[in-house]
């Protein structure tokens, strides 16, 4: 049987080691991040690329929710809530699609790095986005009954 010093000693040559073991990984990783990004900006061709997904990532992270909020709202038990949802997500998708092509095209007619110079990036546009799919999501939710509390699950 080992004795408690022993044990306490391995514990912490373990702990010891996975600390440094640890920041060496890190070291690593971040040193092979660092020349794989050198080599990545000799290559002029991936500025392109890179902008293009920068031009991507709004349009599909905000058309990809309005589509699952266009699911959900099938179901919805209001009509009411339905119809209006429903032509507010489809305004909102129809100027994301415009939007996106507008920025596809300007991006390969001037090529511009400046992401200001796209409209998918233009901050009101984005807080209206958001703000309707907030007030849509409150607007459903007031329009569905009540939830009963736990107490009056429990009586029942």
């Amino acid at each position: 049987m080992e004795n408690t010093f022993s044990k306490y000693l391995r514990l912490f040559w373990n702990i010891f080691f996975t600390f440094v073991g640890f920041i060496i990984a890190m070291a690593i990783i971040l040193f092979s991040l660092r020349v794989m990004f050198g080599l990545l900006d000799k290559l002029s061709w991936f500025t392109y690329l890179y902008m293009l997904l920068m031009l991507f990532i709004p349009g599909a992270l905000f058309i990809s929710v309005l589509l699952i909020y266009f699911v959900r709202t099938k179901t919805h038990p209001s009509k009411i809530a339905r119809i209006v949802s429903n032509v507010i997500f489809s305004m909102l998708l129809l100027t994301w699609v415009v939007f996106l092509v507008i920025d596809l095209i300007a991006f390969f007619k001037e090529g511009s790095s400046d992401i200001n110079r796209y409209q998918s990036y233009n901050l009101l546009f984005l807080v209206i986005n958001v703000g309707l799919i907030f007030f849509i999501g409150v607007f459903q939710a007031l329009s569905t009954q009540k939830e009963k509390d736990w107490m009056e699950k429990h009586l029942q």
